[in-house]
Parts: C-alpha cells; sequence; structure tokens
C-alpha cells in the first residue's frame, strides 16, 4: 500500500477539500501535508517511488496561480506517481490542468491520473452566488470515487486536455478587496491567511496593498465580521458576466490512461 502526500495552494480551502475527499478514497496510508498557501513549508519531506502525491491548485482565470507555480517549484518529485487537480468555479479550466501537469513533470513527479474539480468560486457572494457551497456532497462523492479509481492506477498519463502555448495570465488590477472600517475589528484574521502577506493593520481597519492582492479573495470568505467585499468594477462586472454565462452546473473531469 503507498503513502499519499497532499500538496496545495488552496486559499478558501476548497481545493484543499477537494483532495481531502480524493485521499480519503484511496484508503492509502496517509503522509505529509504540504499548504503552500502561505509559504513553503521547511523540512519538506523526499518523495520516492512508494509514494502518491495528490498535487491540488486552483484555477484563476485559466492559468494557475503564478505565486503557487513558484513555491511548488521548489518542492522535488523523486519519481513519485502522481495527480495533478485543478479546482475551478464552473466556467472552465482553459490550460491551467496542462500547466499543472507539466510541471509535476518538470518537478519529477510521474502523472498516473489528474482531474478538474468545481469549487465555489472567489468572486461568490451571498447576492451573486457563483457555484456556491461547492464542492457539495456530489462532488466529494466523486472526489472519493476517483480516489478508488487511483489506488489501482499504475499507467503514465500521457495527455490531458490544454494548450502550449498556454493562455496569457491575468494581469494584475492593481487594485484589492476593500474594507468597511465601521465594520471591522482589526481581528488580524484577514492578515494572518492572506497568501501574498498583503495586507496590514491601520488605526482604523485592516488595508489590503493592491500592488499585492491576488483576487483570492480568502481575506473576504473568513472576515468574522463581513467586513471586506467586491467593490472593484472590473471585478464585479466578470462576477456578473460569470453568473449570467456559467450557472448551468459543471461536473468534475477525470483522466486515467486508457
Amino acid at each position: 500500500m503507498r503513502t499519499i502526500h497532499l500538496i496545495f495552494f488552496s486559499p478558501t480551502r476548497t481545493t484543499r477539500t477537494t483532495l481531502e475527499a480524493i485521499a480519503a478514497g484511496t484508503g492509502c496510508t496517509p503522509g505529509s501535508v504540504l499548504d503552500l498557501t502561505r509559504a513553503v513549508p521547511p523540512g519538506r519531506p523526499e518523495f520516492g517511488t512508494g509514494d502518491l502525491v495528490l498535487i491540488g491548485m486552483p484555477v484563476y482565470a485559466g492559468r494557475l496561480p503564478a505565486l503557487a507555480v513558484e513555491r511548488f517549484q521548489k518542492i522535488k518529485g523523486g519519481g513519485a506517481v502522481a495527480a495533478p487537480i485543478v479546482v475551478y468555479g464552473n466556467r472552465h479550466y482553459d490550460d491551467a490542468l496542462i500547466e499543472l501537469y507539466d510541471l509535476c513533470r518538470e518537478q519529477h513527479f510521474r502523472p498516473i491520473a489528474a482531474g478538474a474539480f468545481l469549487g465555489e468560486h472567489s468572486f461568490s457572494t451571498t447576492t451573486l452566488p457563483l457555484s456556491a457551497g461547492r464542492p457539495d456532497a456530489a462532488d466529494l462523492e466523486q472526489a472519493a470515487q476517483f480516489g478508488r479509481r487511483l489506488r489501482h492506477a499504475e499507467q503514465r498519463l500521457e495527455k490531458v486536455p490544454g494548450n502550449r502555448p498556454y493562455k496569457d495570465l491575468m494581469q494584475p488590477s492593481g487594485s484589492a478587496t476593500s474594507v468597511n472600517p465601521a465594520a471591522c475589528s482589526r481581528c488580524g484574521i484577514c492578515i494572518a491567511i492572506c497568501p501574498t502577506g498583503g495586507m496590514h493593520l491601520t488605526e482604523t481597519a485592516a488595508e489590503a496593498d493592491p500592488n499585492h492582492c491576488i483576487w483570492c479573495m480568502a481575506c473576504e470568505r473568513y472576515c468574522p465580521e463581513n467586513a471586506r467585499s467586491l467593490t472593484h468594477e472590473k471585478v464585479m462586472a466578470s462576477a456578473q458576466k460569470l453568473d449570467q454565462l456559467f450557472s448551468e452546473r459543471r461536473e468534475p473531469e477525470l483522466f486515467f490512461s486508457t
């Protein structure tokens, strides 16, 4: 029986939740958990041929977050078999899966399966829900089924959907999430969970640095006072377009060697 390890970048925990469901489905012996969301953990394990590694990242505008890629490139696969997993918010994953597949091979992992799963979109709000509540029970059951199949996979996966060269990365907007100082309690939760370390306390509220914000929306999702919100015109227009054009439920896509 292989030992299963998790590597992920997951600001709002949807990717992590999906990987945990897959891992439980495999029935393999639990191993290490490398959370790249805040930083590359010290004392990283050495992977080998007896290990199975689940590698998960969210999709931002059809690509992987550049910060997540940078951190993952510090991890060495050691020839371990792996399953690259992307999680997206119901529009499409575009070139993100093939990008992660290529990264796995570059870091000396051996992909034997891959998956594109669904998660609540980072722009989702109570007034404009986008894939709200996902991964839901049905998603998690499909993740567990994927894990059961994955346990017995052996052959290297040779192809996943996507294009090379990849589509252009989304450019930084130069803006950040907004805060209502009257509601902000300055508790510091958003500062602690910000993947870029781009938030700080002022005398009145926790402020986000527009030069570092990647619009992961972790600060908005986990603010206990609901003090943070989406107000940027470009982002709001994008969220409304997603709601209008991509509200029909999509299902996970799973890939194994034929």
